[in-house]
């Protein structure tokens, strides 16, 4: 099996779904990772990163490019695809205001690139960004709508497309422990269609999101990221995105 995790941000394939990740490169599988930006409006977290050194541009770009590669080493992960595409910035007033952001590029030109990319590797299963982009960052819900575009796509360039689209998501009662809305970024158990166990991977998750230093902060602070982050070392959902080969014969068999 081919998986093909597409982000926006260096540290999303960490922080959103290490776990699975790691586990399927694991047992054998390839997994490939396509980063949309190089984090370059990101926020530096680590007291011993000196700011004046890695101000925010492609200064920021390049240690997090840096940070990126190590953390899909750890991961056992394929070298990291890069689109060149600049961060928009967050929150949505910073990201709006900044107009070579990736969230203010042609939205068919960016299908055509992951296009182009997906009939390269030819995963049958995708992973990407929910509608919502997990938490609202601008840049992730612009590529959730680049990246359904482009799997739907597949199937007219491909003569095997992906199968499977999965968004990853956090549970609602485990969004109401965080700063978010869980009425908006929070999905109900019943919408659920993969739960991965990724507590034999935690050591590797940890090491992953640690590999962030400028985002996560010193390995002392990491009760915080947990508590940021319920659920980062025991358990990953994902909602089904799209689907290849499933037909519905018959409205009738869905009335209540």
């Amino acid at each position: 099996m081919r998986l093909l995790a597409i982000f926006a941000h260096p540290d999303d394939e960490s922080f959103f779904c290490a776990g699975t990740l790691t586990k399927y490169a694991s047992l054998g599988h390839e997994v490939f990772l396509i980063c949309a930006t190089r984090g370059e409006q990101g926020r530096i977290r680590h007291p011993a990163i000196d700011t004046s050194l890695y101000p925010k541009g492609p200064a920021l770009g390049r240690l997090r490019q840096k940070e990126l590669e190590a953390a899909c080493a750890i991961l056992g992960l394929q070298t990291p695809i890069f689109l060149d595409y600049q961060d928009s910035g967050y929150p949505l007033e910073v990201a709006q205001a900044n107009p070579q952001g990736f969230m203010h590029q042609d939205l068919q030109q960016v299908e055509d690139v992951l296009l182009a990319h997906i009939a390269q590797i030819r995963p049958q299963v995708m992973i990407g960004f929910d509608p919502q982009g997990y938490y609202g960052h601008a840049d992730h819900i612009h590529l959730h709508r680049a990246t359904v575009g482009a799997f739907w796509r597949a199937g007219n360039v491909m003569s095997d497309p992906p199968k499977y689209l999965l968004f990853p998501v956090r549970l609602t009662e485990q969004v109401a422990r965080t700063k978010f809305d869980p009425g908006r970024y929070g999905v109900s158990a019943c919408s659920v269609a993969l739960r991965v166990d990724v507590r034999p991977y935690a050591a590797t998750i940890r090491a992953a999101v640690l590999a962030h230093a400028s985002q996560a902060g010193p390995e002392e602070n990491f009760a915080q990221v947990l508590q940021d982050w319920p659920g980062l070392l025991e358990e990953e959902c994902f909602v089904l995105g799209g689907i290849r080969g499933l037909s519905v014969e018959d409205l009738r068999g869905l009335e209540v």
